[in-house]
């Protein structure tokens, strides 16, 4: 039935809050802003870095929005592989899926970090077309990065699918007209997620390919 399986990176494939949430707090102390606690900044990520780090700010400190952006991407492109790695089975579950799909990346996450982070745990060997944000691109749940993967790709809408842990992997999805798989284990709250009605749904890394395999 499916011919490409799109991945989503942060909170899907990869473990990364905790590298992620450690860039936020340099931010912060750069700007002199109190910390936050790293739980509480896992909650934020999903929706690109702008609405990471407007969460983060106090709304009195908005207006530093941009200027914290900046410093974030500095700061994490020095520590995007600190603890960083894959959940547990997915390097078995991609070569196992890799006999039978094309597969791909799509990520809000900027496409030199996410290019470096795939290529530091030699993940990207696995995919045929790696899509993160660049400037003037709108992030998920817009589809536009969605539908770069399935041109690259060369595979038809309705044999392609989109795995990822949070409601804009799913929205984007059925706005780019193909399936979608929420999954359990990642930074995504499960019953927001499952209201955003995916088609298919893997608790764990080893569902996906029960799902898929």
């Amino acid at each position: 039935m499916f011919e490409l399986l799109i991945f989503d990176l942060d909170g899907t494939l990869v473990d990364s809050k905790s590298d992620i949430a450690l860039a936020v707090n340099l931010t912060l102390d750069d700007l002199g802003i109190p910390r936050r606690d790293p739980e509480l900044i896992y909650g934020y990520i999903g929706g690109g870095v702008h609405n990471l780090i407007l969460k983060s700010l106090t709304e009195e400190n908005a207006g530093l929005l941009d200027k914290g952006v900046d410093i974030f991407w500095a700061f994490y492109k020095d520590h995007v592989l600190d603890t960083t790695n894959t959940y547990p089975g997915v390097m078995k579950m991609l070569e196992l899926l890799s006999d039978k799909y094309r597969m791909a990346v799509v990520t809000n996450k900027p496409y030199d970090h996410t290019r470096s982070l795939l290529h530091g745990l030699d993940l990207d060997r696995y995919f045929v077309s790696i899509q993160g944000w660049k400037m003037g691109l709108p992030v998920k749940p817009d589809p536009a990065l969605v539908q770069l993967a399935l041109d690259e790709s060369g595979v038809p809408k309705d044999r392609a699918v989109m795995i990822g842990d949070g409601t804009s992997d799913v929205l984007a999805a059925r706005a780019a007209g193909i399936k979608s798989c929420a999954v359990g284990y990642g930074y995504g709250v499960k019953e927001k997620v499952m209201e955003s009605s995916p088609d298919f749904y893997a608790e764990e890394v080893g569902d996906i390919v029960k799902l898929f395999g």
